[in-house]
Parts: C-alpha cells; structure tokens; sequence
C-alpha cells in the first residue's frame, strides 16, 4: 500500500469487515472464507479517487497472489446508509476488535451488534439463502460473545427492533 502515493499520504487507511474474515479471525466460527467484505472510512465515501485506488491496490494484491479480483471488496456497502456507515465505524472504534493493523492500512470487526442484526436479517428475509447455514454459526458465537460482554442475556425486544440501516421491518422470531 506504501507504494501508492495516494494511499500513502492518508495513511493509515481504515477499513471495517463484517464477514468472514471477522468470522475466522476473531470468531473462529469458521475455517475459511471465500473473500474478505470490507467497509471503506466513511470518510472516503466521497472521495472516488482514494476509493478507486484502494479497489485498483486490492485487486492488484489479489492478482499477485493468485486470488479473484474482488477477494477483497466494498459490496457490502451498496446497502448502507451514509449514516448508517457512520454509525458502524463508530461502534467498530469503540469496540476495538483489531483484525489486522499495518503501516498502511488498518481492519478493524465490525460490531457485534450489527453482525448479529445484518445475519438475523438475512435469516429474516432470505431463509433459503445459501449463507445461512454459516450466518447461524456466527450468530450462535456472536450471541455467545454478546452475553458474556454484557454479563447475562441480551433483551430479546432490542435485539429485535435493532436497525442500523433503517430497515422499516423488524425481525421476526
């Protein structure tokens, strides 16, 4: 990342993974992933020369070790709110979960919280989708994580009525 001087400049680069590589990093609620979800600074939202460059740099990484173009990618961002990013990066600083710190570039988990509202949504809405199976493993662990941090058991109607993203549906069950 060094090697690019625009990246460079605004070192180090903050990015947030919700998936799998908080899932096998820091959950261990998996052996693998098959590409690493990450949400650009909220910061940066704006900027499409940094975000360009971090997409180029990213899938230059890849290419030179063999790996998808998009192993590493910002999909995820497509269905969140300014605010909503926001809001996540915020919580993410808080929280803390390192998953990698370099010179250039820092991955920090994504909020517990909020990786147990997006899976239980995904539940919600898609019972069929192909994800599932692993959403419930890192839902069981998240949950677990969740109860120990807060020394008893989570209230059930706000973990139901929680909504980052402003989804005007709760999530049933």
């Amino acid at each position: 990342m060094g090697e690019n001087e625009m990246i460079y400049a605004f070192s180090p680069i903050t990015v947030i993974s919700p998936g799998g590589f908080l899932a096998v990093s820091y959950l261990k609620s998996r052996e693998t992933t098959e590409d690493i979800d990450i949400i650009i600074d909220p910061q940066w939202t704006g900027d499409k020369d940094i975000i360009l460059a971090l997409r180029e740099l990213f899938s230059s990484v890849g290419k030179k070790l063999g790996l998808d173009r998009k192993w590493v990618n910002d999909d995820v961002s497509l269905f969140l709110t300014q605010k909503a990013r926001e809001q996540i990066f915020d919580a993410a600083g808080n929280q803390n979960i390192v998953l990698y710190e370099g010179p250039n570039l820092r991955v920090l988990g994504a909020p517990l919280e909020w990786g147990l509202e997006s899976k239980l949504r995904r539940i919600n809405s898609k019972p069929d989708h192909p994800k599932v199976p692993t959403d419930i493993q890192d839902i069981l662990i998240i949950l677990k994580l969740l109860i120990e941090r807060n020394n008893g058991p989570l209230n059930r109607q706000q973990v139901r009525e929680k909504n980052t993203n402003h989804i005007n549906e709760l999530i049933r069950h």
